[in-house]
Formats: C-alpha cells, sequence, structure tokens
C-alpha cells in the first residue's frame, strides 16, 4: 500500500470520512503526485515553493480560489500524515495559503473598478510604475496593507512566483503571485525604484522618491488619488 493509500484509509478509520470526501482526496492527490513527476521533483522532499508554484499551475489552470483551497488543503492532510508516520521530517504546506486572487482592494470594488483604477495609473513616471506595481501585488495577493508594505528585496521570488511576508503574530507566511503582478513588480525594480535609491536605500520593496520605506498614510492617498481618476468613490 503506497503513502496515498495509507493516508486515505487513516481518513476512513479515523476520522469516519465519507466516500465522497476520500473520492476528492484522491483526485487532488492524484493530480499533484502527476504535476511531482512532470516537474521531476520528489514527493517527500517537496519544499514550499514548488508548492507554491503548483497552486500558481492550478488557478492558471482555470480553478477558482475555493477549488485551489480544497487543493491545498488535502496537501495539508497528506503531509501532516506523513510527518506524523515517519515518511517525512518537514511539512511544506506548514506555512502556506492559498491565493486569495479574488480579494477585492478596497473591499466595496467590482473586479470592472478595480480594472479601472489600475488602468488609470499614468506609468510614463517611476512614481506611477510604483503605484501600479504596489496595487497590482494587493489586488492579486489579498496581503493586508502593512504587510505588503513591510515587504523587503529578499522577501521576492519572482522567479518561482510568490513573496514571503509577516502576517499577524509575527507569523511568516509564503503568498503566490500572478504573473501579471509579477511583471509590474519586476518594471518596478528595474527601471522605477533604482530612481529612488541613489542616495539611500532602505531595503524595503516599496519605496518613496527619498528611498524610504512608503507608509499606510501614503498608500490611502494613492488609493484615493486614482479612484479620483478612475471615477470610483473609493
Amino acid at each position: 500500500m503506497d503513502s496515498t493509500q495509507q493516508f486515505l484509509a487513516t481518513l476512513q478509520t479515523e476520522r469516519g470520512a465519507s466516500l465522497n470526501t476520500l473520492s476528492a482526496y484522491r483526485r487532488d492527490l492524484l493530480r499533484f503526485q502527476a504535476f511531482v513527476a512532470q516537474q521531476g521533483w520528489k514527493l517527500f522532499r517537496v519544499k514550499p515553493e514548488q508548492l507554491s508554484r503548483y497552486l500558481l499551475h492550478l488557478r492558471r489552470e482555470g480553478l477558482g480560489s475555493r477549488s485551489v483551497a480544497r487543493h491545498l488543503s488535502s496537501l495539508r492532510g497528506f503531509y501532516r500524515f506523513l510527518v506524523r508516520d515517519g515518511l517525512t521530517q518537514r511539512d511544506p504546506t506548514e506555512h502556506l495559503e492559498s491565493p486569495r486572487l479574488e480579494r477585492r482592494l478596497p473591499r466595496t470594488l467590482s473586479v470592472e473598478e478595480v480594472g479601472a483604477l489600475l488602468d488609470c495609473i499614468p506609468v510614463d513616471h517611476p512614481v506611477g510604475v510604483r503605484d501600479r506595481a504596489l496595487l497590482e501585488l494587493l489586488y492579486a495577493t489579498g496581503m493586508r496593507a502593512t504587510e505588503c508594505l513591510t515587504l523587503r528585496l529578499e522577501d521576492l521570488n519572482l522567479t518561482a512566483g510568490y513573496v514571503v511576508c509577516m502576517g499577524k503574530g509575527s507569523r511568516q507566511r509564503l503568498v503566490p503571485v500572478g504573473s501579471q503582478a509579477i511583471q509590474w513588480v519586476r518594471q518596478y525594480l528595474q527601471s522605477a525604484r533604482p530612481t529612488s535609491v541613489r542616495r539611500t536605500d532602505s531595503g524595503y520593496l516599496f519605496v518613496n522618491r527619498r528611498g524610504r520605506p512608503l507608509t499606510r498614510q501614503a498608500l490611502w492617498v494613492i488609493i484615493r488619488r486614482d479612484a479620483q481618476r478612475a471615477r470610483i468613490r473609493a
């Protein structure tokens, strides 16, 4: 009996999982294992950043937030089982959260309004590129304002498609980032941020014209200003 069958058997005997639940877990795990094999990874040695890539893959395949969250729940249960039974030493899902790509910023805005707000930001100067990258990242990840504003350069892994942020209770978590937000953050890092850090570089991702980290107050000013441009009540 392989590890997947052992896990499913445990769900049935210890938790009394229904046949529908077991079937859903089986489908999720088989899909994940196929992806792992395709990537040439080792199932018992999967890293958090690799799981992050898998969640992004699911999004690109058209799965909604709830379906991605269900997949992650299946993987959490599976890896906790592996750790408990000594089949692996580390649970790669421990600090991983499913993407919240449909969360709105601000919460009262519709998807269309968010699109209008983003599109109205003038990106023909460094400040505009910064603002577009900032709002794209906030919208794509659902991070809290403070989490996004306290990101440092070393917290980015744009190649793997995730950022590491510090949440409530000083809890570190990995957050997947969509391709469009990655594109704008790359552009900001290449063409806009260098113009603000010629004299002082605080090391934070988003900085003001003096190279110092943006504040929450500055963020709300940016949102209100761009909402006015888009004729949206923010």
